[in-house]
């Protein structure tokens, strides 16, 4: 209980900067190492480093720009991730900045006061990388930084949209939303991972993107398949057909829908033992 309500004393990046800590095993001496390990020039010794660690993760002074984007580094992320900007204009920049556009981009996008192409172009930058990081990243690092950005992506919605910004936006969202799904269900996090999967099937048909919904089926399709829910994997295979007939996620669709009909029609009721090892990792944009 005193954890927890410390916890809640603490910044949200404070509290996060211990919780990585220990999910990784490491005492706070040994993060102090491994930050050393990802920095670029020299750092002060090991015990001023100890130090400042202990007031961060207390939340009694916070990191300034370069000690933010080496505690990131550290932890496989970006630093707009794990230390959010304050305001919208922060954000933005941040945002920009994380994708690695030009500085001149980036003041450009400060004088603007709306949601410009330029941030929604950096967020199809960034949706595009986590989905090509999916077969290489691991599950844990790639569920928290999908989230950050799921979480980013979708504060847009709060600012002044045109209609074509607002049904980008949502697009973006689902892309995302079906990257952290699959995640999840590589993570054995079956619940979760379901429920992810429906929040990106509604945003796609809320932003009419039948791409996304076509996925959204396909991971549903999937998840029965592994679980040797035959008639489910039919079942989800055609609800996606019929919203995505001509999109990438038809082919798929199809396959699976093959392997469905074929493991009824050879073995009558006899359950399959599908997938006893954790299947391959798939990627739905990438």
């Amino acid at each position: 209980m005193a954890d927890v309500a410390a916890d809640l004393d603490r910044p949200v990046w404070a509290t996060r900067l211990r919780a990585e800590r220990t999910a990784r095993g490491w005492s706070q001496g040994e993060a102090v190492r491994a930050m050393r390990v990802h920095a670029a020039e020299q750092l002060p010794a090991d015990s001023t480093l100890l130090r400042n660690w202990k007031r961060w993760e207390a939340g009694g002074s916070e990191p300034d720009g370069f000690y933010k984007a080496l505690i990131a580094k550290t932890f496989g992320t970006v630093t707009a991730a794990f230390f959010p900007p304050a305001t919208l204009q922060e954000a933005d920049a941040a945002l920009i900045a994380g994708t690695g556009m030009e500085t001149v981009e980036i003041l450009a996008r400060l004088r603007s006061s709306d949601v410009s192409a330029a941030t929604l172009e950096a967020l199809r930058i960034t949706a595009d990388r986590l989905c090509c990081e999916y077969p290489y990243m691991s599950s844990e690092q790639l569920r928290v930084e999908g989230r950050a950005w799921l979480r980013r992506i979708t504060a847009l919605m709060d600012r002044r949209l045109t209609l074509a910004q607002h049904q980008e936006v949502l697009s973006l969202a689902g892309w995302v939303a079906l990257l952290v799904g699959c995640v999840e269900y590589d993570m054995g996090l079956r619940r979760i991972a379901e429920g992810t999967r429906k929040a990106a099937l509604t945003l796609g048909d809320e932003a009419g993107n039948a791409a996304i919904s076509g996925w959204a089926y396909e991971m549903r399709a999937w998840y029965a398949l592994t679980q040797g829910d035959y008639r489910g994997v039919i079942a989800a295979a055609e609800a996606g057909e019929a919203v995505a007939a001509h999109d990438g996620a038809a082919v798929q669709l199809q396959r699976l829908k093959g392997q469905g009909s074929s493991y009824l029609g050879g073995s009558g009721s006899r359950v399959m033992p599908v997938l006893a090892k954790k299947p391959a990792r798939r990627s739905v944009c990438c």
